[in-house]
């Protein structure tokens, strides 16, 4: 090797590549600690960097470069000496707020966690995920789902005369529940019952209460149990039967005729040969769920059919679609921001 030979493909893309991902990795572990360490409870108020300092027990100079760094992020605000929370902040990182996001953010950091153990994921080393114990899951995508997208389907919902003559609606894998308490405060006359595992419905009830909410559980397995009962409208948003034709036929023999079938999912062929989608569908394989087979691509499973063979399908079980609303959201607890599609359906034969 002659010494003065240059390289014929320059390193600039791999070092910016290179430096871009570590600066990701600064960032993400920036704002955790930060979650864990309350410092966004703590600027409720103006405070100095030497004060933070005191509470936390950090050395004075790493909490005045920690603070900085937020600044910059646009997630705290300098006046002089003193840092406070700016609005978005206040909104969703304060464990105090209604919209909190804290449980979102700490819950990606268990799938960093997997990266961070790349080889024994790649070797088969696999967490298996029990699906009936997820209290900590179910409080993130509850958090979640109240940042916006909770609030978009019901307007979009409550639009439909359907809706608004609907006595009785079904949340079939509804978890939390906030989505059948939000049709019944849209809907008075609405009498909502939520369908999941046992293990789940006691998270559900925990929003149910705290919403003072009319909202009912029905306990049970949607892969091999029926649903208990006929209904005006069956709601489905992300469980994973929502692109499973057998539970589909589920919804028809439980629905009222001239009823909605209202399904939020996420079709992972919209999106397919991007960065983003192959290191999801890496992730997606790194666990076994007990319950329902993973299929190989990323949020979807053994059984599911692609958006337009669904379609087709229930247009063949008896089906009108009457629309369908595209919603653009980042799914925080999951991680890709995608294009999720709302089928609305109607019972027409």
């Amino acid at each position: 090797m002659n010494l003065k030979d240059r390289p014929d493909v320059s390193l600039g893309q791999l070092h910016d590549t290179v430096e871009n991902a570590l600066n990701g990795l600064k960032v993400f572990n920036l704002l955790n600690i930060s979650i864990e360490l309350d410092i966004f409870d703590f600027l409720n108020k103006q405070m100095t960097y030497k004060q933070i300092s005191e509470k936390l027990g950090i050395e004075p100079v790493l909490t005045y470069y920690l603070l900085e760094a937020l600044v910059k992020l646009g997630l705290i605000e300098k006046l002089g000496e003193f840092y406070k929370n700016t609005r978005a902040s206040q909104l969703y990182l304060n464990s105090e707020s209604d919209y909190n996001q804290s449980n979102c953010m700490l819950f990606l950091k268990g799938k960093a966690d997997s990266w961070n153990n790349l080889e024994h994921a790649l070797k088969g080393d696999l967490y298996q995920k029990d699906e009936n114990s997820y209290p900590f899951l179910i409080q993130a995508v509850a958090e979640d789902c109240l940042s916006g997208e909770l609030q978009e389907t019901i307007e979009l919902v409550a639009n439909y005369n359907e809706f608004k003559r609907s006595k009785t609606l079904l949340d079939v894998g509804g978890g939390h529940g906030l989505y059948s308490i939000a049709f019944n405060q849209a809907n008075p006359d609405l009498q909502c019952y939520v369908f999941d595992f046992p293990e789940v419905l006691k998270e559900t009830q925990k929003f149910i209460e705290k919403y003072n909410s009319s909202v009912s559980t029905i306990p049970g397995n949607f892969y091999t149990d029926d649903f208990v009962g006929s209904y005006d409208i069956i709601f489905s948003s992300y469980n994973p039967g929502g692109k499973n034709p057998e539970i589909a036929k589920k919804v028809y023999n439980s629905l009222n005729l001239n009823g909605l079938f209202l399904n939020k999912q996420y079709f992972p062929e919209d999106e397919k040969d991007t960065l983003e989608a192959n290191l999801d569908s890496l992730e997606w394989n790194f666990t076994n769920f007990e319950k329902t087979s993973n299929s190989k691509e990323r949020f979807s499973f053994k059984g599911d059919l692609s958006f337009e063979d669904y379609i087709t399908f229930l247009e063949n079980l008896g089906f009108n679609i009457i629309d369908i609303h595209y919603i653009d959201h980042f799914n925080s607890p999951f991680g890709p921001k995608a294009v999720n599609k709302l089928i609305v359906a109607k019972k027409v034969r």
